[in-house]
């Protein structure tokens, strides 16, 4: 009996082909070695004292190569997809990826609003929540607060534009807009 399809070939006598092999032999290789490079890179920044913004950089800047370098593995393995799968498997990853970064997202939208309306600027002094700080960072995602006590603080920035904010620094700035 003559089999046409690698997958049919695969069911019948039951061991993957030398393809299937190299490919997962090859995704598996990159998936470590990027762990390998990250950890490398991470340690030899923190040594050298760089900022800890840019060493947490480098786990994202590494886990993206490696999902591009996994997705261009796949392509060569299986080839380009067929339109209707194509779309099916696009529509699956956006909502997967809108789901996982929903509430990153809305921090972002509100950071944009926030920077937007001139409502916080560094150094102001807030209150939120019941909670009294200086603005010390102004991220896209979080605020930072420097307490009274020195502590610092982080608040998301959603939870911020929902208030109720207190800006006590704000009076003379936005005098006469609002």
């Amino acid at each position: 009996m003559r089999v046409r399809s690698r997958c049919a070939r695969e069911v019948v006598t039951g061991a993957p082909d030398l393809r299937t092999v190299l490919a997962v032999a090859t995704l598996a290789a990159i998936v470590i070695g990027g762990y390998a490079a990250s950890r490398a890179v991470s340690r030899a920044l923190r040594r050298h004292g760089a900022a800890p913004s840019a060493v947490r950089g480098v786990p994202i800047s590494v886990s993206i190569v490696i999902v591009l370098l996994v997705l261009g593995v796949l392509y060569a393995y299986f080839g380009p997809l067929p339109s209707i799968s194509g779309l099916t498997v696009s529509a699956v990853a956006g909502l997967v990826l809108t789901l996982a970064l929903q509430t990153t997202i809305g921090n972002v939208i509100a950071g944009y609003i926030l920077l937007r309306n001139g409502v916080l600027r560094i150094g102001d002094k807030v209150q939120i929540s019941g909670v009294h700080g200086r603005v010390v960072r102004l991220g896209p995602v979080t605020t930072w607060l420097r307490l009274e006590d020195g502590a610092l603080a982080s608040v998301s920035n959603s939870t911020l534009l929902s208030g109720p904010l207190i800006n006590q620094s704000v009076g003379e700035r936005l005098k006469g807009e609002y």
